[in-house]
């Protein structure tokens, strides 16, 4: 019998999925666009049970993969697709495909992961933002079988044409040290390793980054996200949180970047800063201390996952009937509406 997939750490803390595949129980790493829909849009914790319908889609669209591992169809197809979706879950799948940007090089097997998927009569190709991103420089792709990799800075620098002749690598250092977590070190360190703009990187994964010399996945994630948010392809961070918790970005500032130089990336840190620093689900007026226990069991441990979740998921909790979990809801919107 197939086990579900988890959403689970690794042993240097990375939140990865453990799926399914007719070999056994596998790894998936997870670029931080996977992470934000499965912590922030659905909720999910360690250990927690994640829809299957969504974890084709990720490796498709390029944010769940196998390190080293280049057959991405094949894995797809081993990937079941199979199972319904819930109101809110159904609406995070169809707003992750249509709000984020698609490579080219990928755009055909999105399509078909989509059209094999719950969502599929509902998201058109139209829908898609497909655009022409700059390709992995060749060092930091996955070697085909039986190559090896040659991870030294020399072949690193020889076999990357730089993408704007113009910049001396000063410029770029200075560029890459815009990075919150990135200082000068750093910043050399994934320049002589082939990263060559902000856009470069943005593109780039952290399980690749990982093997230029002195670079953890942690800071290789810390920089690839905040690349992706400096060229404005993720939401900051500190305005993620305002928008979750409703308290101003200059209070999460310092510890997302304190967080950050520390090798732990945003992706990782705003699900325990939202209840750290946010109001909780016993703050709602209209939840009891009996209610607040019973949805904090559950996994809805703030407003904000009161808010993302639907009535319905709400009324699976004992001791919320769907009068009650109208009524949670319409409390919990008021909070940010009133901040």
């Amino acid at each position: 019998m197939r086990q579900p997939t988890r959403l689970i750490r690794d042993s240097v803390d990375r939140l990865k999925l453990e799926v399914s595949l007719p070999g056994g129980r596998y790894q998936l790493s997870l670029d931080d666009r996977a992470i934000i829909v499965l912590t922030d849009r659905l909720g999910l914790a360690e250990r927690d049970t994640v829809p299957e319908p969504f974890v084709p889609v990720f490796v498709a669209m390029g944010d769940a993969w196998f390190p080293n591992q280049r057959d991405v169809d094949a894995i797809i197809d081993d990937l079941s697709a199979d199972g319904t979706l819930s109101p809110n879950e159904r609406s995070a799948l169809i707003s992750y495909v249509t709000d984020s940007n698609i490579a080219e090089r990928n755009s055909e097997r999105v399509r078909v992961a989509i059209d094999r998927s719950p969502i599929g009569d509902e998201v058109s190709a139209e829908d898609l933002q497909i655009v022409d991103l700059p390709s992995l420089p060749d060092s930091l792709k996955p070697d085909e079988p039986g190559e090896k990799s040659d991870n030294s800075v020399e072949a690193k620098q020889e076999s990357i044409a730089p993408e704007e002749p113009a910049k001396t690598e000063s410029d770029i250092v200075s560029e890459l040290e815009r990075i919150p977590g990135i200082g000068p070190q750093r910043a050399n360190q994934l320049a002589e390793g082939g990263m060559t703009s902000l856009e470069s990187l943005s593109d780039s994964r952290p399980g690749y980054l990982a093997d230029i010399e002195g670079i953890t996945e942690g800071i290789a994630a810390v920089a690839v996200e905040g690349a992706r948010e400096i060229v404005g392809r993720t939401k900051p961070a500190d305005e993620r949180l305002r928008d979750q918790t409703g308290v101003s970005e200059s209070v999460f500032d310092p510890a997302l970047a304190s967080l950050a130089a520390s090798g732990v990336p945003a992706s990782e840190a705003v699900p325990k800063l939202r209840l750290l620093y946010g109001p909780t689900v016993a703050d709602i007026d209209a939840v009891t201390g009996q209610q607040a226990y019973f949805l904090y069991e559950s996994g809805y441990q703030t407003p904000y996952d009161i808010i993302q979740a639907s009535q319905e998921e709400l009324t699976d909790v004992y001791q919320v009937g769907s009068a009650t979990a109208a009524e949670i809801q319409s409390a919990a919107r008021s909070m940010f509406d009133a901040r």
